[in-house]
């Protein structure tokens, strides 16, 4: 279905040829990391050592590598649900209010109220707590030594003509990085991170193509691998939408309550045996709320992340996955722009599955 073929080039001038279209590139890692706060019955103030240990894990991330900060609060069970809504709320802006004081600029911060609406334990004292969630961004190091450099060319199957796509690096042991390719079809000087890698390659109208470096690639004495991926376009012949399968917040782990719609999803593929399949992961992000271009980078990433984790569930459940195509489509196609409900957020992290049929 799909025809990737790859060339191993140590050549100066085809080095200098991608250096002058796009230049060396450095991949980042948008980072996550949660720290928990908790807090005795009825109370919301912060202790002393609470505020030094806040202070500590800003010092740790680094200050400036810091994209956002999402802060949760909740309650235990006691009380009535008005009470506990408020008091979560109260530990929130509690923890705001330190991160303000530490020097966190409070654009980078976001706050939710979730009252006892999430207890995670038969514990009391474990559901009084305040979630923080940093993001933030460290760049990647090679472990190849010496360091081995590729890049990636993208073209239409039958015409060979540049295609611009988006491409993936599925490192075993890193979570899943993200770059573009533009009309050139040819990307910039990127690192090789690690021996074990699969290249994903997306484009709208067209099937992804997946290709594994394979270890031969690594072990020749070249500096540069140019590989070549050819994608097959694709016209849409049906969509399904699942709006109950759930992520927790900011992650890409399904949640235990969207197993019955999985199994759904997986019996329409069964049933379809013959159709290729495109995976589209939304999220929710209402249209008032600050954007700049990491935010922007990171909704992106994170819907793909969600795609791909289904993607993951069904190849594990006997899909093959030269039949899956993943996209992640952040917050632009959100059913509800503004939501003011619950359930209104959960319809725009929906999952759309379309079948796809080659040209």
């Amino acid at each position: 279905m799909i025809s990737i073929r790859h060339t191993l080039k140590l050549s100066i001038l085809i080095v200098l040829k991608c250096l002058s279209i796009s230049g060396f590139a450095q991949l980042y890692a948008l980072t996550s990391q949660e720290f928990i706060l908790y807090f005795p019955s009825d109370s919301y103030d912060l202790t002393a050592s609470q505020k030094s240990q806040l202070s500590d894990k800003i010092i740790e991330i680094g200050g400036t590598n810091i994209k956002e900060i999402y802060v949760e609060g909740h309650t235990d069970s006691f009380a009535t649900d008005q009470y506990n809504e408020q008091l979560a709320a109260k530990r929130a802006d509690a923890a705001v209010t330190v991160l303000a004081q530490i020097g966190v600029p409070k654009r980078f911060i976001k706050t939710e109220s979730f009252g006892e609406s999430q207890l995670i334990s038969t514990e009391h004292k474990n559901n009084r707590r305040v979630r923080v969630f940093f993001v933030y961004e460290t760049d990647l190091k090679s472990k190849l030594s010496p360091p081995k450099f590729m890049v990636i060319k993208t073209v239409d199957k039958r015409t060979k003509k540049p295609i611009r796509a988006n491409i993936g690096f599925d490192y075993a042991d890193l979570e899943m990085k993200f770059s573009s390719i533009g009309r050139s079809g040819v990307s910039a000087v990127f690192d090789l991170l690690s021996e074990q890698l699969e290249i994903v390659a997306s484009s709208e109208g067209y099937l992804s193509a997946y290709y594994k470096v394979p270890q031969e690639d690594i072990d020749e004495p070249i500096d540069t691998l140019v590989y070549t991926i050819e994608l097959q376009r694709v016209k849409v012949t049906g969509k399904f939408t699942f709006d109950n399968i759930y992520f927790f917040t900011d992650s890409d782990e399904i949640r235990p309550d969207s197993q019955m719609e999985l199994y759904k999803l997986l019996a329409v593929l069964k049933r379809n045996k013959s159709a290729y399949i495109e995976i589209q992961g939304h999220m929710n992000y209402p249209i008032d709320r600050p954007m700049n271009s990491i935010q922007n980078r990171y909704n992106m990433e994170l819907s793909f992340k969600r795609a791909k984790a289904i993607n993951d569930f069904l190849v594990t459940s006997g899909i093959a996955q030269t039949r899956l195509t993943y996209k992640g489509m952040s917050n632009t196609r959100m059913k509800y722009k503004l939501p003011i409900t619950r359930a209104q957020e959960d319809q725009n992290k929906r999952v759309e599955i379309y079948t796809l049929k080659e040209l």
